[in-house]
């Protein structure tokens, strides 16, 4: 079954958390193999098979630990030894060497706080190295999330800029299948094309903010839903820092930038984009985890625009207000997992076509009758409740209070429950 969305290493279950508690507290007691031991089993993720690590004790030199993780298409690798910790991860081969990539690789290690770029052998390279007794855990975690995050995106740029560099490391990139990447490939054009159309019948002046929503919901759904990595991501993240930049510019030019960038992804060659659909395991989350309060706040500022919409027949936008609110979560926020699959639920019963193409989820609504599966949204509902439990005991969701009525009757009252979820521990 197709899965959805970025990893996420937010909220971790209890296993994982009381390996970070060990790890943490064998530091301060100079254990530090111990420590290390168990940080690498936290950062281990049992379903993703993202990390491996290998512990030899006693050996002539002392103790050791040879680690490698993965971090999306590439491989970071490294050694805990004789009192160091050192870390690395292939970015590129180049040809030969170029005044303007060497001034670019020297430009961004001003920027970085932990690692640094590299060359060696002929290949760009990220590098991290510290002594032990500097390298806590919390150091670690960040300094290795910092080398594996850059690391990854930084290939395709730079390949990109400089036609004298190659991209290496790469074999952690797992295929889709053929008709999986059409099918993605179909509703892609589809979701493009129809956003854009409807785009252009409204008012530019009169309807910036309902632009706006159709526009950011469209390009946050194409990153949830199609998940796709390379370029395509790249150009969804400098979309969406563009809108949000504080730059005091008028929202009309931020929808006009917006619409151009959208009409730059649709008009990529097919090959392109089925280049960029594949999966990959990683061993950090790109957005940092958030709490339950977050999504919260962010209902409470944008719920209120639904009103006009609904009341003056603008229907379509008051649905992709509430989309919105689902796809700007998966993309900025690591969630509390049971607020991630809650959303996964709402996100497939607004694409159903889409879910049921790909065989993923359950049939939960039929949008040409307007018919809801109120057992298996319900019963759906309950399970993902009962999985939280363990975190978070006082967790409920009161289906009696979902209505059925139409798709905008469920999208409010969803939402008005998911707003009060107790996630008190």
């Amino acid at each position: 079954m197709t899965t959805f969305g970025r990893f996420s290493d937010a909220f971790k279950p209890k296993p994982k958390l009381d390996a970070w508690n060990t790890s943490e507290r064998l530091f301060l007691e100079k254990d530090y193999m111990g420590s290390y031991e168990a940080f690498l089993n936290y950062l281990r993720d049992d379903d993703e098979g993202n990390l491996n690590f290998r512990r030899s004790v006693g050996t002539p030199d002392g103790d050791s630990i040879d680690f490698e993780f993965q971090q999306g298409s590439k491989s970071i690798h490294g050694k805990i030894k004789g009192g160091k910790v050192e870390t690395e991860a292939d970015i590129a081969e180049y040809d030969k060497l170029s005044v303007a990539f060497m001034r670019r690789l020297m430009e961004m290690n001003y920027s970085l706080f932990y690692t640094r770029f590299a060359l060696k052998d002929n290949k760009i390279c990220m590098r991290f190295d510290s002594a032990v007794p500097a390298s806590p855990p919390r150091k670690l975690y960040f300094a290795w999330k910092e080398l594996a995050t850059r690391a990854d995106k930084q290939d395709d740029l730079l390949a990109d800029d400089f036609s004298m560099l190659h991209t290496i490391g790469n074999a952690n990139i797992q295929p889709l299948p053929s008709a999986e990447k059409e099918t993605k490939y179909n509703f892609y054009r589809s979701w493009l094309e129809n956003t854009l159309k409807r785009v252009s019948e409204l008012n530019e002046e009169a309807f910036f903010g309902g632009i706006s929503y159709l526009l950011l919901n469209l390009a946050y759904k194409i990153d949830y839903l199609i998940a796709p990595e390379g370029t395509l991501m790249n150009e969804i993240e400098k979309m969406s820092w563009e809108y949000f930049a504080k730059d005091n510019k008028p929202f009309q030019e931020k929808n006009k930038k917006m619409k151009e960038a959208l009409q730059k992804l649709l008009d990529i060659p097919k090959d392109k984009v089925l280049e960029d659909l594949y999966k990959v395991k990683s061993t950090f989350g790109i957005a940092g985890p958030a709490p339950h309060q977050a999504v919260v706040d962010l209902f409470n500022n944008n719920i209120k625009n639904v009103k006009w919409y609904i009341d003056n027949n603008y229907n379509d936008i008051a649905i992709a207000i509430y989309e919105y609110l689902a796809t700007y979560c998966f993309f900025s926020y690591g969630l509390p997992r049971p607020d991630a699959k809650l959303f996964d639920l709402m996100m497939n019963i607004l694409n159903q076509d889409y879910y049921t193409a790909l065989n993923s989820g359950n049939k939960l609504y039929d949008a040409a009758s307007g018919k809801f599966d109120e057992v298996l949204i319900k019963k759906r509902i309950a399970e993902i409740v009962a999985s939280g439990l363990e975190l978070y005991p006082e967790l409920k969701f009161n289906t009696e209070n979902l209505k059925f009525d139409s798709l905008l009757s469920f999208l409010r009252t969803f939402i008005a429950e998911l707003q009060i979820l107790n996630y008190n521990n």
